[in-house]
């Protein structure tokens, strides 16, 4: 059984499907006596966490919740061996990518457990499968199994704090503020570039970006819907980047090396076209936002000028699309 195949759009096809990815897995990890236990817990697993995640992963979130339950006491963790051919069996999800940041966290996780597994403390034993879930996670999906966005490019760190938090002593946790010691703060650390700007710091970036006055900036950006003032401010918080990319447009491979180490992967060959287009049209990108000058296709419902650029700069992670807008 391969791990596309835990993964189905159809309703009535998601209870089965997740059932044989979790038996699957628990069979590889000589845990099937633990099977009956585990299936009553998938009807309780929200359809849109099977959507967003897919099968496989919530096979393995299933399994890393219930081996780090407070409900077992804390008492059963994963052996080496389990853990090893835990993390073998969540990266089956990813299997093909050939994203070099991919493989770099799966070696420095595998490295982890053949190398320290020993001096773990029992509290990171027992958590490390909900890490090896999440980590794997975001290289399929870009948001661990809480729905919590993190870029690629900041995978070890993810990794790493995650580690740390785990390891902290209950007084080491005690001293430390909720807001540094938890997930989601830390995640958002990482993401903090895709906090939208307050709205007295949008006007100041694009007056001096447009050279327009003030007032007539307040008025243009409070005309805007919610969804493009999030993508110009988005811009506007990314707008050093696009600087620094738009002096390294005449050369191409040197652009493509920088755009490639900032997002973490290879660009193909249309990618960096869209997105060196991009570069080039942002002024007129975001004055074309602002005096509302995108007219959409009556046909479409978009506008493929506006659609185009957006999905340039989707590409170099400057701005979110929705995932119904992607281009593949």
């Amino acid at each position: 059984m391969t791990a596309a195949a835990t993964s189905s759009s159809s309703p009535s096809d998601n209870s089965s499907s997740l059932r044989q990815a979790l038996e699957y897995c628990l069979d590889v990890l000589k845990m099937k006596q633990h099977f009956e236990f585990m299936i009553r817990t998938t009807a309780n697993v929200p359809l849109a966490m099977v959507r967003t995640h897919g099968n496989w992963i919530v096979a393995m979130k299933l399994i890393a919740d219930w081996n780090g339950a407070l409900g077992h006491g804390g008492e059963y963790v994963f052996s080496q061996t389990q853990l090893y051919d835990f993390l073998a069996l969540a990266t089956k999800i990813i299997e093909g990518n050939k994203r070099a940041s991919d493989n770099k966290i799966v070696l420095e996780i595998l490295r982890d457990i053949m190398e320290n597994y020993e001096s773990f403390s029992h509290r990171l034993k027992s958590n490390y499968p909900r890490i090896i879930a999440d980590v794997i996670s975001i290289l399929h999906r870009g948001i661990d199994t809480k729905g919590i966005r993190v870029n690629p490019i900041s995978i070890g760190k993810y990794y790493q704090s995650r580690k740390q938090q785990v390891a902290m002593t209950k007084e080491e946790r005690l001293k430390k503020s909720p807001s540094t010691t938890t997930t989601a703060a830390a995640a958002a650390a990482i993401q903090k570039e895709k906090i939208p700007l307050s709205n007295d710091e949008l006007v100041e970036r694009l007056v001096h970006i447009t050279n327009r006055e003030r007032k007539e900036m307040q008025k243009s950006i409070e005309r805007l819907p919610n969804s493009d003032l999030k993508k110009i401010s988005e811009l506007c918080r990314n707008y050093s980047k696009l600087q620094h990319y738009s002096k390294l447009i005449t050369i191409k491979e040197q652009l493509k090396n920088e755009i490639q180490r900032e997002i973490g992967r290879e660009l193909r060959s249309h990618e960096l076209t869209r997105a060196a287009n991009s570069i080039r049209r942002v002024q007129t990108y975001i004055e074309n936002i602002l005096d509302n000058k995108f007219t959409l296709d009556t046909s479409h419902g978009i506008n493929h000028i506006k659609h185009n650029l957006e999905y340039g700069y989707s590409l170099m992670n400057l701005i979110e699309l929705p995932r119904r807008l992607r281009i593949q």
